[in-house]
């Protein structure tokens, strides 16, 4: 090397060695070496230094140095083969080209683009007249090209220059590799440093009692990313989004948790989703613990996700975990201490004590209160006990519907929720029960279009004035889950208003009911065991109708003089007189019965009396 390098040479080598050891600014090293390059090679007129860039797949200007407008220059994106740096690229061996014609071929190979930014870049004064272009070689792999260009016919490069180039294409090499160590130890302390404040911040949040949502908000304003907090059965508690996330896909991602929230292992998962012809990155960790999975934590990211930012989510997941725990510490608590309260409030047994209980809870004792029964049923085993997780929504659901314009306390009973509203004591009851029925409606319809799986039925006892008559409402509303339960019934949802003589069927029991259809029917029921029936319903219709005989036959669609033969057919066989209101009392209650009362197993059609 020091026979084929000038004096000149060997020193600007050892500058370009010494720049490298005391320098880590990647940018910096480069100028460095390409204007100590152009000032000991006689023949160059400027310079620039090529990076490979993996992700673009094109050789980048990192530095132009000399006869160049740099800013536009550096624009210039190079394909492996296109000019004559890329194909020293390509050839990975220096090249040289001699003259104009040989220059004007390589570059013939640049895009239009590439080619337009290059004739911006020179004053149009100059041309190129030599070129040689030198491959930045590391472990036999190019990473890189060193050009060098001549502007004057008179001066050409020599074999020296070539030496030169090379052995500063493998300075160029070692200082690549040494920055890019240094700036992956750099970003590296940087993210340990941003996971430590991650960690610090998380903590200061719980410490002030901030919240899950809180956290949440803060996690995605911190990574940047579109997360969700889903609980045990899938249920979406929190989440925290940019705008620009839609409802529809908001709505797929609590479809994908339904499905992925029970099969959660103890260590976070990675996969690819693609959403609104776009790639994300999901990354689904765990909530909880193998023993008691709280649900999950669900990240959905545009770029990878390094192990880092991975390892602070997990971190932010045990926070999570902690406070869920702590929020259903509290719950449990909360619904202990308040079932207590309840229990003792609807047994009637009140004293003063309890009275000082209501207060403590914020219940007025002289306001207006009302008792509401929402009962669940599994709908392939009704002696199922529903679980906790889902009585904890339910509970919520309840609140949230029922407290819209009230104060409402709902606690568990078994397969029940049990709800204690208080309303002001001056307000008009009918419009304000008319509001509580229509809120219950909706309640039950919500909880039936979310649970597929449950049967709901709500019973809603009067508007009591004053605590110490709210035990009876309770009583009316458990008659009217007892009624729905026993007896058929348009909707789910009954107050014990809606309930005229049926409050009388509820004091007696299914065999004395069918007793008294019976007695009062039961001749018509016998005879049509073996005819179609139409004497039955034709009676029913008629009392439906208010015994108008022309609404009758024309709801039957049948002859008025059809109707009052069928008419006088069943006053003969149950030997009554339909003008008469004694009998017509006991065939209206009889009726009504028969309408209600739920066959599950015993057909009214096939009594007998023995």
């Amino acid at each position: 090397m020091q026979d084929t390098l000038t004096h000149r040479q060997l020193k600007s080598l050892i500058h370009v060695s010494n720049v490298i050891n005391s320098k880590l600014d990647i940018d910096t090293i480069f100028d460095s070496i390409m204007n100590e390059t152009i000032s000991v090679v006689e023949a160059a007129g400027g310079g620039s230094i090529w990076i490979f860039d993996k992700n673009q797949n094109r050789l980048i200007a990192k530095s132009a140095q000399g006869l160049f407008y740099p800013h536009i220059f550096r624009q210039i994106k190079l394909v492996s083969g296109e000019s004559m740096t890329g194909m020293s690229f390509a050839a990975k061996k220096c090249l040289i080209f001699w003259n104009e014609v040989e220059i004007k071929q390589a570059l013939s190979t640049l895009t239009p683009d590439n080619r337009d930014l290059l004739d911006q870049s020179i004053p149009s004064n100059f041309h190129f007249t030599s070129v040689i272009s030198s491959p930045i070689l590391q472990n036999g792999k190019c990473i890189g090209v060193i050009t060098l260009d001549s502007f004057e016919q008179s001066l050409q490069f020599k074999q020296e220059d070539i030496n030169l180039l090379e052995a500063i294409g493998h300075q160029a090499a070692v200082a690549l590799e040494k920055s890019i160590l240094y700036n992956e130890k750099e970003k590296m302390v940087q993210k340990l440093s941003h996971s430590i404040e991650i960690h610090r911040n998380l903590a200061n949040l719980v410490v002030n009692g901030e919240g899950i949502q809180s956290i949440m908000d803060y996690i995605h304003k911190t990574i940047g990313q579109q997360m969700f907090l889903f609980d045990e059965i899938g249920e979406l508690r929190a989440s925290a989004c940019y705008s620009s996330f839609s409802d529809e896909m908001t709505e797929f991602m609590k479809a994908y948790a339904k499905q992925i929230i029970l099969t959660l292992e103890n260590s976070h998962t990675v996969s690819e989703i693609s959403l609104n012809d776009e790639t994300y990155q999901l990354v689904v960790l765990p909530l909880g613990s193998k023993l008691k999975s709280l649900g999950g934590l669900i990240l959905l990211s545009k770029q990878k996700m390094n192990e880092v930012d991975i390892a602070a989510l997990e971190h932010a997941c045990t926070v999570i975990s902690l406070e869920l725990g702590k929020e259903q510490a509290v719950f449990e608590s909360q619904q202990r201490l308040r079932g207590e309260f309840v229990t003792k409030l609807f047994s009637g047994q009140i004293d003063e004590a309890l009275i000082q209980k209501a207060k403590n809870l914020n219940f007025d004792p002289n306001r207006n209160y009302v008792a509401i029964l929402i009962n669940f049923e599994d709908k392939v085993n009704e002696n199922k006990v529903i679980g906790n997780h889902l009585i904890r929504n339910l509970l919520h659901m309840a609140n949230s519907f029922l407290g819209r314009n009230s104060q409402v306390m709902a606690v568990r009973d078994e397969n029940q929720i049990v709800s204690l509203l208080s309303l002001p004591s001056r307000v008009s009851s009918s419009n304000i029960f008319a509001e509580i029925k229509e809120l219950a409606k909706n309640l039950q319809n919500e909880i039936t279009n979310k649970y597929k799986e449950i049967d709901v039925s709500i019973g809603i006892g009067r508007i009591k004035q004053g605590l110490i008559f709210v035990h009876e409402s309770f009583v009316e509303a458990t008659k009217c889950i007892k009624f729905l339960k026993n007896y058929r019934f348009d909707h789910r949802v009954l107050s014990y208003t809606d309930l005229g003589v049926q409050r009388f069927i509820l004091q007696n029991s299914k065999e004395e009911l069918i007793d008294f259809i019976h007695e009062v029917l039961g001749p018509l029921i016998e005879y049509e065991k073996t005819r179609k029936g139409e004497l039955l319903s034709t009676l029913i219709v008629f009392l439906d109708q208010n015994q108008n005989i022309k609404k009758t036959a024309d709801s039957l669609h049948i002859h008025t003089n059809t109707l009052s033969y069928r008419l006088k057919r069943i006053e003969e066989i149950l030997l009554i007189d339909l003008n008469d209101s004694q009998p017509l009392f006991n065939i209206h209650l009889a009726i009504n019965i028969y309408q209600y009362i739920n066959e599950k197993d015993t057909d009214i059609l096939q009594l007998s009396k023995s």
